[in-house]
């Protein structure tokens, strides 16, 4: 099933808090680049306690947080407003997300409308923003050599955002746009329209994005009205996370916040919900092959604290193989391809979510009778011995994740400080006494999951007859835009950066990157570890010779369907058993065409290579697990085809690799996965699941372990065959060509490409910096040569572009994508082409040196998280590069010329053998403008 994503950033996955994290890392020390122990006397006399969040209360009522993690020099700040869309007002729904648009367009005097996007690209950052229900926030990520720069930026767009009209005008148009695209994630309106129906007399009734009716009439003025009153100090906290100390941090905000008034009359609405005993259902009925279902039920919001005991009864009803509804649905009576459960945690009042894809939608009573009975049981019976155990490990897992990241650990943060007022509620999340979780439990489950409450939401595909009434209303729908939207044009220029020009580029301090030892076993493997003390977690990653490019061209999909298998049983372990050794123990396990990737608790390193080893060797390929698994991957075929830029891709690699390994499709087809048998399973496992020529990542806290000796125990004992190299053919680059897909959707997928080259292209590096500066890079910048066409424009809410896209031992493409309404398709094609045609001459030496810069300063985002350090070792060995190759990287590139690279990129970029995509609702005639 999809991983549904909510609108406009609002919170789907319930993260968990993060206690534990204090014992073992309570010390009076920090790490250096390199995770070793240094010893910090400042930090001592200061008294400060680097394992909990610090807080401080400006003068003017502001609040700022502040964790210091020094594993990375990477700093992450993030201003939170404790306003959201439930603030507004009839005639205002829209306004807090259009204003967490506007205010990157610039300040009254000290910031051009240019000038945010360009100094996160100049110092190396990231930037980006969120509306809730609840709340709005704005993050900056820089390095630490560049993290105070936010802090007058953040500052100024408090009380002097401009909301001039020109600029409102054409980002107008983006959100609508915006608005467009998230009406075809059917799963996203499906919780909205649930959410509007359960919440009847609440603000949650109405959307994030609000109405098209009350958007376009929107002006400068009513943006500052509601922005005058509720962005103040006192309604305002500052996080930061990362390389800082905290009393500099204290200081430089309240010289740049603390001049800033606060409204002593500043005082927010309370709102009533009227409950009732009552179901509520809503149907959608859209173009999709495969119908999803949600039941949802109203429980306390985030200011109860009540997180953590709906975030244990999640994971013991519906998370994971293990879970009592996931083996029951989907392993025992296969009603459901797919069963998950999961919060979404609102402030004043959450939605408890189960989550499933019917085989038949006959079922859905059944199925509800069936979550009701297991929930009655855990209420008249208990839970079961392990049960308690596995959602705690689990949600220890999840604690440790979120601790790699610092961006992650603000937001955390700061949602749960604006719900529950403690600044390290996450710290304590989970002390709550385990003598009284299954009674507590059993409370909330007894008092809000019943069925006279439970709400279900439907998404069913389209009968025929309606088709045609559906075109109907979104043709109209589009009319209504573009007239509405052509009144408001703009007719000014993009403002250039003023602010940003005067900001100085530091250079970073030094960062020892991460080096893998190298084992390498009698059997063949190779294994790559590094020690990284961060946190109690071990990640592993595996990657095997053979990808979905080894599967047979008529059974497309074998590949991913032997990995699929590979959770299904061994000749130790039935499927059940097999979940249960690993969920119990806190361990995931994920098996993907090519890969394996797996967590486990420092403890248990051991017991996951044994698992890991049995899974590798001896899989057992039960028919009645591969038909249910069969459905699963079927299912999964259906949703990849109801979803246009998802399936754009195939259809760019079915065009541009011709006869290619590379044009397969991974998931298969219905057809191919249809024709795969057992023996064809069994011979793909037996021949290419094997440790010659596959490369093993570990990376986590291995203290007191004898790395050697436990693989010796444990993996050395797995043996296979040799894997052979395939026959790549030559990528051809064709003819300029147009390839039309009609399906029934509001916006139209439009896409270019063609052949590029390979990683180890001499070239490669040339085009990598283009990059950075076309379509925003690696860094995902916003100040991209595409980017600037959506800020003129408001043609597209999203673009993006690079001349690397699948670049690996065989040629990659250059791709320009995007998402665009039907009545503005024409248009966006014609200024995409000529972006293409003219781009290399308008690079300027000062863009060139920014990218390779930003470039440089983004390897340390490689080396933050344990399963992004072991992609790093897998990628060097894949490469055969050097063990310094991210240290050296910076003056590689440095050594590159302006000319060099726009020598490189005018061999690849031009319009002249272009595929074009287009996908959506296009007339199979339609040629390109």
């Amino acid at each position: 099933m999809k991983k549904l994503t909510f609108l406009v950033g609002a919170s789907l996955v319930f993260f968990t808090a993060m206690q534990l994290f204090a014992k073992k890392t309570k010390s009076s020390s920090s790490r250096n680049n390199n995770g070793i122990f240094m010893d910090q006397q400042s930090n001592k006399k200061k008294n400060i306690d680097h394992s909990k969040v610090i807080k401080k209360t400006l003068s003017n009522g502001m609040t700022v947080l502040v964790r210091p993690v020094h594993n990375v020099p990477k700093v992450s700040l993030q201003i939170w407003y404790n306003v959201g869309s439930k603030d507004e007002k009839d005639g205002e729904r829209g306004i807090a997300h259009l204003i967490e648009h506007m205010l990157f367009k610039g300040t009254k005097e000290m910031l051009s409308e240019s000038d945010i996007n360009m100094l996160v690209h100049k110092l190396s950052g990231y930037t980006n923003a969120f509306t809730s229900y609840d709340y709005t926030g704005y993050l900056f990520d820089f390095p630490t050599h560049h993290w105070q720069e936010a802090l007058p930026v953040m500052a100024d767009t408090m009380k002097n955002a401009a909301f001039k009209d020109p600029h409102l005008n054409s980002e107008m148009k983006a959100v609508i746009q915006e608005l467009k695209m998230y009406k075809d994630r059917y799963q996203s309106s499906l919780v909205e329209n649930l959410l509007t129906t359960i919440f009847a007399e609440h603000p949650y009734h109405y959307p994030i994005i609000g109405y098209k009716q009350d958007l376009w009439s929107v002006t400068g003025d009513d943006l500052r009205k509601f922005y005058d009153k509720h962005y103040v100090p006192n309604n305002t906290t500052l996080v930061v996370v990362g390389d800082v100390q905290p009393e500099e941090v204290f200081e430089l905000a309240e010289k740049h916040f603390g001049s800033i008034p606060a409204d002593p009359d500043y005082k927010k609405d309370e709102f009533y919900l009227n409950k009732d005993i009552a179901s509520k259902s809503v149907t959608l009925y859209r173009d999709v092959k495969q119908p999803v279902v949600y039941y949802t039920f109203m429980v306390p919001g985030s200011q109860e604290k009540q997180d953590y005991v709906l975030n244990l009864i999640s994971i013991i009803l519906g998370s994971g193989k293990g879970s009592r509804l996931y083996r029951k649905l989907v392993d025992e009576l296969h009603l459901t391809t797919s069963f998950e459960t999961f919060v979404y945690d609102l402030f004043e009042h959450g939605l408890f979510f189960f989550a499933y894809e019917p085989k038949d939608i006959a079922d859905i009573p059944e199925i509800e009778r069936i979550i009701h009975e297991e929930i009655q049981d855990i209420i008249d019976n208990g839970l079961q011995e392990d049960e308690l155990v596995r959602a705690v490990k689990k949600t220890q897992m999840k604690i440790y994740s979120v601790l790699e990241n610092t961006q992650d650990q603000a937001y955390q943060i700061g949602q749960y400080y604006l719900a529950t007022g403690d600044e390290n509620y996450i710290f304590k999340y989970l002390n709550w006494p385990l003598d009284t979780l299954e009674k507590e439990m059993k409370t909330l489950l007894s008092e809000y999951v019943r069925p006279t409450v439970g709400h279900k939401g439907t998404v069913l595909s389209l009968p025929e007859s309606e088709k045609e009434h559906w075109q109907k209303l979104q043709e109209l729908s589009d009319q209504e835009d573009q007239r509405i939207l052509s009144a408001r044009e703009r007719n000014t220029p993009i403002e250039p950066p003023v602010y940003a020009n005067k900001v100085e580029v530091k250079k970073p301090g030094e960062f020892a990157f991460a080096k893998a030892q190298t084992i390498e076993l009698d059997n063949g493997l190779k294994v790559l570890h590094h020690d990284n003390k961060n946190t109690p977690k071990i990640n592993i990653v595996v990657s095997f010779k053979a990808k979905h490019f080894y599967d047979p061209q008529d059974k497309q999909g074998l590949c991913n369907f032997v990995s699929a298998m590979l959770k299904e049983g061994t000749k130790n372990y039935t499927a059940a058993e097999l979940a249960d050794a690993i969920e119990t123990r806190g361990m995931s396990l994920s098996a993907y065409a090519g890969g394996i990737a797996m967590s486990v608790l420092h403890d248990d390193l051991e017991k996951g290579l044994e698992l890991l080893e049995e899974i590798v060797s001896r899989s057992v390929f039960d028919k009645k697990e591969m038909a249910k698994v069969k459905d699963q991957l079927l299912t999964d075929i259906k949703n990849f085809w109801d979803e246009p830029s998802a399936f754009a891709g195939q259809l760019l690699k079915e065009d541009i690799y011709q006869g290619h390994p590379y044009s397969k499709n991974q998931l298969g087809t219905k057809e191919s996965i249809e024709k795969i048998k057992q023996k064809d399973l069994i011979k793909f496992y037996d021949d290419y699941i094997t440790p010659q020529k596959t490369v093993m990542a570990i990376v986590g806290d291995l203290s007191g372990y004898n790395i050697k000796e436990v693989l010796q125990n444990t993996i050395a004992k797995w043996q296979g065959p040799d894997v052979q190299e395939l026959d790549y053919p030559a990528v051809e680059v064709q003819e300029k060509r147009v390839h039309v897909h009609p399906i029934n959707r509001d916006q139209v997928v439009l896409a270019y490409a063609r052949p590029s080259v390979e990683r180890l292209h001499k070239d490669f590096d040339k085009l990598y910096i283009f990059d950075q500066i076309f379509g925003g890079g690696a860094l995902g910048s916003m100040s991209s040569k595409l980017f600037q066409l959506r800020e003129e424009s408001g043609l597209f809410y999203t673009i993006n572009g690079s001349t690397t896209v699948m670049a690996n031992e065989q040629p990659g493409m250059f791709l320009v994508k995007t998402i665009v309404s039907l009545d503005r398709l024409a248009e966006a094609e014609k200024v995409i082409k000529h972006t293409i045609d003219t781009v290399v001459d308008t690079i300027t030496p000062h863009e060139f040196e920014e990218a390779k810069n930003a470039i440089a300063n983004g390897l340390v985002n490689n080396f933050e998280a344990n399963n992004s350090m072991a992609a790093s070792f897998i990628f060097l060995d894949k490469y055969k590069l050097p063990a310094d190759f991210f240290d050296k990287r910076a003056q590689q590139l440095a050594k590159i010329t302006l000319d060099e690279m726009k020598q490189a990129v005018k061999t690849i970029v031009s319009t002249s053998n272009l595929l074009t995509l287009k996908v959506g609702r296009v007339d199979q005639k339609e040629k390109s403008q």
